[in-house]
């Protein structure tokens, strides 16, 4: 007997700690969308559909649906390229499978639009509803994981407000920090206070991250743990956060920082954009250059010019820092670009970078001066392996 009940306690240990499964491939959640393995996928915040790349591929994909024969235009069965699901679309992942969130314009009644937040496999393929909910015209769209939860904003009107209304002030709504399982499920308030539209939120499962302007006007940052609820961190300034590599990482004018056990350790001083996939990425540039002024269209319906200054703003090199040990390594531009090309990071993995080459000089002289491109970092140089068309 004691034998079967020990066989039987490690049967389910054995269950349990099955239960935390690996990732099958590398993932990581970004400012502008998401990556799964070597396939990045960027959202957009307007009409029109996401960008899907992957270093092998010869040309980025343009939505999410892969039925050759889809008009994404059935109402009663939507796909995720549908032509109703294509404002402000969002986009997260766990691993497993991508999160979509968009504004479902067939549910738009009587001045109240909705949110929707749907599943599926990387493919395009078992697209499902998780969760619907209101959203009020001032609410950020985004998503975010942490721990098997899908976490967002959703938008409310105070007592007494018409939200009927043409007008809204931000003063007649709030926010609410909510979550949901990644398989779907009853929503609930990670927090209990009302939030005023334009704080931001974001989470590691460990902590919540709250960025807002206090009355003075001043960008502040919040810590909160997310089991206590309690706040144990004010930091002055407007930060990022990016979970990545298992850790968090927060960056702003002033650099780059990991957060750590409660406190925030400096990695790099650099001021600027930072990349995060297959190392942690940033550019230096030289001191800008002036060329000369030019007066170009303005889009105007009767022709209208207006002048533009030039500058020559040439990268000097690519910086990957070490995620583990925080090492930096230096990459230069070889032969293949030109002496004054800035050279833009768009998407990193392990497999290449993709990259936007701009020159400010061949444009002024109207040459051309701006091409995409992949690029390899290795040896200390930075070389294109293929030019996108």
């Amino acid at each position: 007997m004691k034998k079967l009940v020990c066989m039987m306690i490690a049967a389910a240990f054995l269950l349990c700690g099955c239960s935390e499964k690996t990732p099958p491939q590398d993932f990581c959640n970004t400012a502008y969308g998401c990556y799964l393995g070597d396939t990045h996928y960027q959202e957009t915040y307007g009409f029109g559909d996401m960008l899907i790349w992957n270093p092998a591929w010869e040309e980025a994909l343009s939505g999410l649906c892969r039925d050759p024969l889809c008009m994404h235009q059935d109402r009663d069965a939507l796909c995720p390229s549908s032509v109703y699901l294509m404002v402000f679309k969002t986009i997260a992942t766990d691993g497993y499978k991508l999160y979509l969130s968009v504004l479902n314009d067939l549910l738009y009644k009587d001045g109240n639009q909705y949110r929707q937040i749907y599943s599926l496999n990387p493919d395009g393929s078992e697209f499902e509803l998780l969760h619907t909910y209101s959203a009020t015209s001032n609410l950020s769209p985004r998503l975010h994981y942490a721990d098997g939860y899908l976490y967002f904003a959703e938008g409310f009107y105070r007592a007494n407000t018409d939200s009927q209304s043409t007008q809204s002030a931000y003063n007649d709504q709030y926010i609410r920090f909510m979550r949901i399982p990644v398989g779907g499920g009853d929503a609930e308030a990670v927090l209990d206070a009302e939030f005023d539209i334009g704080y931001g939120f974001n989470t590691d499962g460990t902590n919540y991250y709250l960025t807002y302007i206090d009355e003075q006007g001043n960008s502040q940052f919040e810590v909160i743990d997310a089991k206590t609820k309690e706040v144990i961190q004010t930091l002055s300034g407007l930060y990022s956060v990016q979970v990545y590599q298992g850790k968090t990482w927060l960056y702003s004018d002033e650099g780059l920082f990991v957060y750590e056990k409660q406190e925030l350790k400096q990695v790099s001083a650099h001021n600027g954009t930072y990349s995060f996939g297959g190392g942690i990425w940033y550019t230096e540039e030289a001191e800008p250059v002036y060329i000369g002024t030019k007066d170009m269209p303005t889009g105007g319906p009767l022709g209208e010019t207006s002048p533009v200054e030039y500058y020559v703003e040439a990268t000097t090199k690519l910086c990957r820092i070490d995620p583990d040990d925080y090492t930096v390594t230096e990459f230069v531009p070889s032969d293949d670009f030109d002496a004054e090309d800035r050279i833009t990071v768009e998407y990193t993995s392990d497999a290449g970078i993709r990259a936007s080459v701009y020159n400010s000089r061949k444009e002024f002289d109207e040459v051309g001066g701006m091409y995409q491109c992949l690029i390899r970092c290795e040896n200390g140089t930075i070389t294109i392996e293929k030019v996108y068309e």
